[in-house]
C-alpha cells in the first residue's frame, strides 16, 4: 500500500508552500516530519498554519521517465525572457499576451494557471487557486531538504505527460530562487537562470493547454489526482 502526503503553508489566506510525497506505510512518520519542517522554514515564511494529510493511493501508480534537460547560456532577466519567448513562438504561440500574464501574477497561487494556447482564455474553474499537478514523487527522494531542481523536473515530467497539455511555463515564488523553466513533450525540460531578480516575491506557473472543451475536466483530473512516479535514473 502506497501513501499520498501533501503539505500545505500558509499564513491567513496567503499560500507560503506546498511539497508531497508518496511513499510506503513504514516511511509516513518520517515523511511527514521532514514536510512539517519545510513549510516552518520556507522563506516565504513564516507561517501561520501548517497541514499535512495523508492519504491512501487509490488508483494504480504509473511510472514515466523524466524528461531530458537541456540548460542555454542565459546570463540576465531579459535573455531569459528571450528564451521563452522563442519557445513559445517555435510552438506558433502569441508569446507577448503568455508572458504578460505569467510575469503578472502577483499574488502566490497553490496552483497554476490553465491557459487555452489557442483562445489565450483561462480555464482554471477558481483563478485564485488555480489547477494543482499533485500526487507525484520521483526515484531516490529521501525528502530531506528541498531540490530545487529535482522537483521541478517532476512535476514538469508529470504535467507534460498530460494529453492535452502542450507546454509549460515556470517561475519559483521562492524569493532567492531565480532559475525557472519551460517545458514540452517535445522540447523536454529547458532550464532559465535568471528568469526573475532575487529577491524578488513574484513566482507561477502556466500550463499550456490545447483540446477540447469536453477534455479540460479530465486533464484537471490528471493532474490533480492521478498518482506518478517519476524515474530521475
Amino acid at each position: 500500500m502506497l501513501y499520498s502526503i501533501k503539505m500545505r503553508a500558509e499564513s491567513g489566506s496567503r499560500h507560503i508552500s506546498g511539497a508531497e510525497r508518496i511513499v510506503e506505510r513504514h516511511e509516513i512518520s518520517q515523511a511527514m516530519d521532514a514536510l512539517t519542517r519545510r513549510g516552518m522554514e520556507h522563506p516565504n515564511g513564516p507561517a501561520e498554519t501548517v497541514t499535512v494529510t495523508v492519504r491512501p493511493v487509490t488508483r494504480p501508480l504509473v511510472t514515466i521517465q523524466a524528461l531530458p534537460v537541456s540548460e542555454p547560456k542565459v546570463r540576465s532577466l531579459e535573455e531569459a525572457r528571450q528564451v521563452l519567448d522563442t519557445e513559445l513562438c517555435a510552438m506558433g504561440l502569441q508569446s507577448g499576451p503568455v508572458l504578460s500574464l505569467l510575469y503578472g501574477l502577483r499574488e502566490p497561487m497553490r496552483g497554476a494557471v490553465l491557459l487555452d494556447a489557442d483562445s489565450l482564455q483561462r480555464l482554471e474553474p477558481d483563478q485564485r487557486r488555480g489547477v494543482r499537478a499533485t500526487c507525484m514523487d520521483y526515484t531516490g527522494n529521501t525528502g530531506e531538504g528541498k531540490n530545487h531542481f529535482k522537483e521541478a523536473l517532476c512535476l514538469s515530467s508529470k504535467v507534460a505527460h498530460c494529453p492535452q497539455i502542450i507546454g509549460e511555463l515556470c517561475i519559483s515564488d521562492d524569493p532567492d530562487y531565480t532559475t525557472g523553466y519551460f517545458a514540452s513533450r517535445d522540447r523536454g525540460y529547458v532550464r532559465i537562470h535568471h528568469i526573475k531578480k532575487c529577491g524578488m516575491q513574484l513566482g507561477g506557473r502556466i500550463f499550456l493547454f490545447r483540446g477540447s472543451p469536453d477534455s479540460v475536466q479530465q486533464c484537471m483530473d490528471y493532474l490533480e489526482n492521478q498518482p506518478v512516479m517519476v524515474s530521475l535514473e
